[in-house]
């Protein structure tokens, strides 16, 4: 005992380790990890290659919304252009929406442990919780596995309807499953829908078992007179949840029955982080409304009473962290705040925190930012754009738009 003490305080503080369980960290989506890397000493582990490339629910980038007046839009459904990830348990788990699966890796070796395939793409990153991972899919269904195994524990489909239909060499649901699965106090939140002017479905089920009956399950039926659409991953707060529409503004539920309180204000998009009491969400183009000054933006709600805070002009990806923000503008990285400045970077995509360092992926690059003062740590270089990043038991991962899935330590 006294040679262990001894060993561990000439070793120094123990690096803190912290499991990635769903997209962006948390349900918060707040991409703020406590987990402190070597940022200087960072170099890349291995590199996962996907069978096929990522196959994306929405191709191709509109250069012009004609609509709304605005050139060079920034796209309002840019959720899966790369192979969402999260990691846990020592592995990293993606969602392939070209394999047909959700995938398990090695963490530090890249190999690939287990792959369960399914009837459609999977688009949305899974979620760990308790030695299982939940997912949905294209086909209609959620899905819940054992996480050491890959092993089937349960499924869901989500509507009365199974019927499949045509779309980019596939058949999908005309309900698919394109909101992912969030767990939060033993319940599995999930939706289901594809067109507006259809039904939609929410569910609420026991994350054991599956089951949508039983006290504080449902599943709740969204009118396609409401002219609503479920599309990117879902957020929650204790009593609210909060689901994205793509092209449209989000839709706020009471958690616990899952009635619908009504819309935010601005635009669509499927980036959306929760801060306080307050939502932020886009890239949106502005309400229903013409306008003729309309550019891109993220919308900041109050999301209780649905009311508009302010709007972040040409913005399309915010971090929050205390008094701390952090924007993706342009081909920039700006600060604001306690801390203040402003970093050039091409096409950044994406950004996560973790300890005191700022990671931004954008084209080809990884960069590692000093998050007070906007000094670049390191540079790590990829193939291709990088649309998620995710930090876990000492290790950075990106995955980009070529299926390549890298991890630096």
């Amino acid at each position: 005992m006294k040679i262990t003490l001894i060993m561990l305080l000439l070793l120094g503080p123990a690096v803190e380790a912290v499991d990635w369980p769903t997209w962006r960290k948390d349900n918060n989506r707040s991409g703020v990890t406590t987990e402190q890397l070597t940022d200087a000493g960072l170099t890349q582990s291995w590199v996962f290659t996907e069978h096929s490339s990522p196959q994306a629910a929405w191709y191709g980038t509109m250069k012009r919304d004609a609509w709304a007046n605005i050139s060079d839009p920034k796209d309002a459904r840019a959720y899966d252009r790369a192979f969402n990830i999260i990691a846990a348990d020592g592995k990293l788990f993606f969602a392939s929406s070209s394999g047909n699966a959700a995938v398990a890796l090695n963490a530090g070796s890249g190999t690939e442990i287990w792959r369960h395939t399914v009837e459609g793409s999977v688009r949305i990153a899974p979620t760990y919780d308790n030695d299982k991972l939940y997912f949905g899919s294209d086909d209609g269904r959620a899905y819940c596995v054992n996480a050491d195994t890959g092993a089937s524990i349960w499924k869901y489909r989500g509507a009365p309807d199974a019927e499949m239909i045509p779309a980019d060499n596939k058949f999908i649901s005309k309900y698919p499953c394109r909101t992912g699965v969030l767990l939060q106090n033993g319940k599995a939140y999930c939706g289901f829908g594809l067109l507006p002017w259809k039904n939609n479905y929410l569910s609420s089920l026991d994350a054991t078992t599956g089951s949508s009956t039983g006290l504080g399950h449902y599943s709740q039926t969204i009118a396609a007179a409401e002219w609503y659409s479920f599309e990117g991953p879902m957020l929650a707060t204790n009593d609210r949840l909060f689901i994205l529409q793509g092209r449209v503004s989000p839709l706020v539920f009471t958690l616990s029955t899952g009635s619908l309180q009504g819309r935010l204000p601005g635009g669509g998009g499927t980036f959306a982080v929760i801060t306080g009491n307050n939502l932020i969400h886009g890239p949106g183009h502005g309400n229903n409304t013409w306008a003729k000054d309309r550019i891109y933006h993220l919308q900041e709600s109050e999301g209780s009473t649905r009311t508009s805070v302010t709007r972040h002009s040409r913005a399309h990806r915010v971090l929050i962290n205390g008094s701390n923000r952090y924007y993706l503008i342009r081909n920039a990285v700006q600060a604001t705040g306690g801390n203040s400045w402003v970093g050039t970077l091409h096409q950044p995509e994406c950004l996560i925190m973790g300890g005191t360092t700022l990671y931004v992926g954008s084209k080809n690059l990884v960069t590692a930012y000093n998050s007070a003062s906007g000094t670049i740590l390191r540079q790590l270089a990829v193939e291709g754009d990088v649309y998620g990043l995710a930090i876990a038991d000492g290790k950075l991962f990106a995955t980009t738009h070529a299926g390549k899935i890298y991890c630096f330590n």
